[in-house]
């Protein structure tokens, strides 16, 4: 197990927090030095799993999530590239295809390499027009030196068990002044008010916040021509530029290591409150059920609303889920049912499970069931903290 932190390379590593469930017995580990969050020890070659839909640390490998991100990395390229132009475009970790798809259709004389070493959906990309696939892990591919214009990495660098090392990859392998368009999860989401689910899981070794993710792009040799949108508290996305440098010496930073703590505090009380209430949520829940409740959503949230809060299934009409339904047929009992399929349940109730998404589902849920009212998990925890507090 390696202790020197792979941002700053100092020996100062402090374990700060175990999360719930791990099956890899990973500790978060919080460097003293630069603030870089980071789990040890570092199995990224650790055995497949199946598929695992949880509210704890195991959750992962059902690998649908990147498809969220493809319309906004399609629209950092328009800012800063011509997608009209022959563009020869590396996609790292390229999942089920979204991302290399929308390119093919929107980029006509595009080339892209594909990357993928999960065999099981990189077939996704397989006979594409204008692409090549190449099934392995990015440390492993072999790839031309200025090949490319274009490096986008969605979601796959907290993943890596050295980030570094294949940052200063995609530098080599860019054409002088290719762009970097980086995408990763933010530890922002940890400051969040309704969190339940285990935010640091099993899959991720790595746990960057603005600062430490653009140090870490700019010490491997890029200029940050796009910072990430502040606004967007669930992900960080980068544009950077390839520069004619060496990496520069990265000094303490104790203001991102009081951040990283004050976040590893406020999330694990909030959670802890946020836990305890789930059992007044599944008692509303099960109060509403004589009026027929569809619930939309099927994972995390609904995870930890079964295993925390004694929420019965059996108690749905329906349970939806637009996007699990396609790769996991059951949730706890339930049959998962495309969105389709609410006006046949006609609910009087639908819960929307879901943060990030909640407007996007009830707008949907309010066409498909005019006449149910619509619950959003948000509204149900705080009325739950409120009387779990009373």
């Amino acid at each position: 197990m390696s202790e020197t932190c792979e941002l700053c390379r100092r020996p100062a590593l402090e374990p700060v927090y175990e999360a719930e469930g791990s099956g890899r017995g990973l500790k978060i580990h919080l460097c003293r030095h630069c603030g870089l969050l980071q789990s040890l020890p570092r199995l990224d070659r650790a055995p497949r799993r199946t598929a695992a839909v949880s509210g704890g640390a195991d959750w992962g490998n059902v690998r649908y999530g990147k498809g969220f991100r493809t319309a906004a990395a399609l629209s950092a390229l328009r800012r800063h590239s011509d997608l009209s132009s022959g563009l020869v475009l590396l996609d790292v970790g390229s999942n089920r295809g979204s991302f290399v798809r929308a390119v093919v259709e929107q980029a006509p004389g595009a080339h892209i390499v594909a990357i993928e070493p999960d065999e099981r959906v990189a077939m996704s990309c397989r006979g594409l027009e204008r692409t090549e696939l190449v099934v392995a892990r990015i440390e492993d591919a072999p790839l031309e030196t200025g090949r490319f214009d274009i490096v986008h990495s969605c979601h796959t660098i907290e993943h890596l068990a050295h980030p570094a090392r294949v940052l200063a990859d995609h530098w080599r392998v860019l054409k002088p002044g290719g762009l970097l368009v980086l995408d990763a999860p933010s530890t922002a989401l940890l400051d969040s008010d309704d969190i339940v689910e285990e935010w640091f899981i099993d899959k991720h070794l790595y746990h960057f916040s603005v600062r430490t993710l653009m140090r870490l792009v700019a010490a491997t040799g890029f200029d940050i021509v796009e910072p990430p949108d502040p606004a967007d508290r669930e992900n960080l996305l980068i544009v950077a530029c390839k520069a004619d440098r060496g990496a520069p010496v990265l000094g303490t930073d104790p203001r991102e290591v009081a951040a990283a703590e004050r976040l590893i505090a406020a999330y694990g009380a909030t959670r802890a409150r946020n836990l305890t209430a789930l059992t007044a949520m599944a008692a509303e829940l099960k109060s509403l059920a004589p009026r027929r409740v569809a619930m939309w959503g099927a994972g995390r949230l609904f995870d930890s609303l079964v295993v925390h809060g004694g929420f019965m299934p059996e108690l749905l009409a329906g349970l939806i889920d637009a996007h699990l339904k396609a790769h996991v047929p059951m949730r706890h009992g339930c049959a998962l049912k495309a969105p389709e399929a609410l006006p046949e349940i006609d609910p009087g109730v639908v819960v929307v499970m879901s943060r990030g998404f909640a407007g996007e589902i009830a707008d949907h849920a309010k066409q498909l069931a005019p006449g149910a009212e619509i619950i959003t998990y948000s509204d149900l925890l705080a009325r739950a903290r409120h009387r779990h507090a009373a």
